[in-house]
């Protein structure tokens, strides 16, 4: 692995313990339901940044050039794991083989309800993403659900 891949994996580790630091400081002041609410509203619009910037770039909505962009540039910097599982005419299966996020929550302890909680809150950011740039996004399986990957689900919307 490449020192610039190490050092991404980590900062993509740091992101995750901010967040359970933000989570649990936050739970202790308005109840852990609150917390999530508010958290993942955060991240969907953070998210939504990002896909009007995808949109952008894309243009209309196509799944083939949204896959081709999912695994774009990725070979050395890749700290998921990105592929594209299957191509059809109404959607696309993309995934992540690897989640920086989940092994930082591990490796602080986190137990695989909170692993889950944590994974509710951090995907929000891929569904304002995908659902700004004009698509509709659901998960087949999540690592954090003790899968061996990612599994994103994308349509038009």
């Amino acid at each position: 692995m490449s020192n610039n891949l190490t050092v991404l994996r980590d900062e993509i580790k740091n992101r995750a313990k901010i967040y359970a630091c933000i989570y649990r400081e936050l739970s202790k002041e308005v109840g852990r339901e609150k917390s999530v609410e508010i958290l993942k509203r955060a991240l969907y619009a953070r998210g939504q940044e990002k896909g009007r910037q995808l949109a952008i770039k894309l243009g209309k909505p196509d799944l083939h050039r949204l896959a081709a962009s999912f695994v774009e540039g990725k070979v050395e910097m890749d700290a998921f794991g990105h592929e594209i599982v299957q191509e059809h005419s109404d959607f696309v299966v993309l995934r992540l083989n690897k989640c920086p996020l989940v092994d930082a929550w591990k490796e602080a302890g986190f137990s695989a309800d909170e692993q889950k909680i944590m994974c509710d809150i951090a995907y929000q950011v891929d569904f304002g993403k995908f659902e700004a740039a004009g698509y509709k996004l659901s998960f087949d399986c999540r690592i954090a659900d003790s899968c061996k990957s990612c599994d994103m689900r994308v349509t038009l919307k």
